[in-house]
């Protein structure tokens, strides 16, 4: 039987990222009346676009003034904040100068949101990975005996440490390879990075395995160490050519400390980031993860640039049974491929693994007949053991319930290196 599987944030959970509710309380703690003033002020005094398009006061004020009523309300999705701000820097209706000032706060607000992302990857992997390792060490129960495509809407790097450190073969389908140091003041500390063409990212694409056991992993909104390049010809992913999840962790800290310093002083991050080329030479790179509302176009056929639904569309034509691990259905581009895809393939199923999930989404209550959709109520790891042993481990079940005190010690963590500004700094 031919399956794939697709990953939301429940598969992570278990490692200490956080889930959508966490990370937004964290996010919107940073600011407040009083500092958000202060912001304001010193944001209306730069000049981040040409002098001929000038960002303006009242626009960033309205960014904020959205974000605290956000607050207020008790909002809990960080990406439902974004898209409101998205759809503002959109509107035709306001002025070029609104619209820029929209952009701007936009990508303050993803720059803040990357950074936690980041050290919430850091300091899981330091408390809960190797504590958990041995939970979803059979992750070979779930794969196919040939090739598995795995699509995952998580930023993180976990699956990649799991595969590395139990030893499937895991590949992003990359055809080659560049290097830059990590900053023109580290010129001897360099950074590999696998490359992929994205005119060639397509299924048929040598470098994703065929035939064989091991995951061709396709990251579906981006992550935290894939970058675009040459004017997002080039898709960047951290080089997984490695012995050991640790080896991979030391690339992430190298990784995020790329830079180009001017006078001494590091050019600041944003989406898009200054680096050093080979030469020593300021180059620039783009963040791709994805977040908000406009990770893709609304419409059926994809546009130039969403290779990767492509990818999507073309494995779900081919799959019998798609696990789905962790996912809240909170993405309409991937529920209306999945919806498609069921619709077209009276064969396909779909297996559903959430602990928290207490009824079949509504797109996919058509489908639920002859066993075409299956859920199982445990998180990633359980599911893991149990679909080949068919037996609940008890000692799993206690172990990963422990886990609980760990996530809490992890946010906090967070929160003091927020609160010190600690960001960027990477060992």
């Amino acid at each position: 039987m031919k399956t794939g599987i697709l990953l939301g944030a429940g598969f992570s959970y278990d490692f200490g990222m956080p889930i959508s509710r966490e990370l937004t309380e964290i996010f919107l703690n940073l600011f407040n009346r009083s500092n958000t003033r202060g912001l304001i002020a010193g944001m209306a005094n730069h000049q981040p676009f040409t002098a001929d398009r000038p960002i303006n006061k009242a626009a960033i004020s309205e960014v904020f003034d959205l974000l605290l009523a956000y607050k207020e309300n008790k909002g809990e999705n960080y990406e439902e904040l974004l898209s409101h701000i998205q759809a503002l820097s959109e509107d035709y209706g306001k002025s070029q100068s609104d619209r820029d000032s929209y952009h701007y706060a936009f990508g303050l607000l993803y720059e803040i949101i990357y950074n936690l992302l980041a050290i919430y990857q850091s300091e899981s992997y330091k408390a809960l990975y190797h504590k958990n390792l041995k939970w979803f060490s059979k992750l070979e129960n779930i794969l196919s005996t040939e090739e598995t495509w795995v699509f995952t809407l998580n930023h993180d790097i976990f699956l990649e440490c799991l595969a590395i450190d139990i030893g499937i073969p895991i590949t992003y389908g990359a055809t080659g390879n560049i290097e830059f140091p990590v900053s023109n003041i580290e010129m001897g500390e360099r950074i590999n990075f696998s490359t992929q063409d994205r005119s060639s990212y397509r299924t048929d694409n040598p470098s994703f395995l065929s035939g064989k056991k091991g995951i061709n992993l396709v990251k579906l909104h981006g992550g935290l160490t894939e970058h675009s390049y040459k004017d997002e010809c080039i898709i960047c992913n951290q080089n997984l050519n490695k012995t050991t999840s640790k080896e991979l962790i030391s690339d992430f800290y190298k990784i995020q400390r790329m830079a180009y310093y001017h006078q001494g002083q590091k050019v600041p991050d944003s989406k898009d980031r200054a680096i050093t080329n080979a030469s020593g030479e300021l180059d620039l790179i783009s963040k791709s993860m994805l977040t908000g509302g406009k990770k893709y176009s609304k419409t059926a056929k994809p546009k130039k640039g969403e290779e990767k639904l492509i990818v999507f569309d073309d494995i779900l034509g081919r799959l019998d049974e798609l696990t789905i691990i962790g996912y809240g259905f909170g993405d309409k581009h991937v529920n209306f491929r999945i919806a498609n895809a069921m619709a077209r393939r009276e064969n396909l199923s779909i297996r559903i693994i959430d602990p928290n999930l207490r009824k079949t989404p509504e797109f996919l209550e058509p489908f639920e007949y002859d066993s075409r959709i299956n859920r199982a109520s445990c998180g990633a790891a359980h599911w893991i053991d149990y679909s080949k042993s068919q037996k609940w481990d008890a000692e799993q079940i206690e172990a990963l319930k422990s886990n609980s005190l760990i996530r809490n010690e992890i946010k906090s963590k967070v929160e003091s290196l927020v609160q010190t500004g600690k960001f960027n700094k990477w060992e």
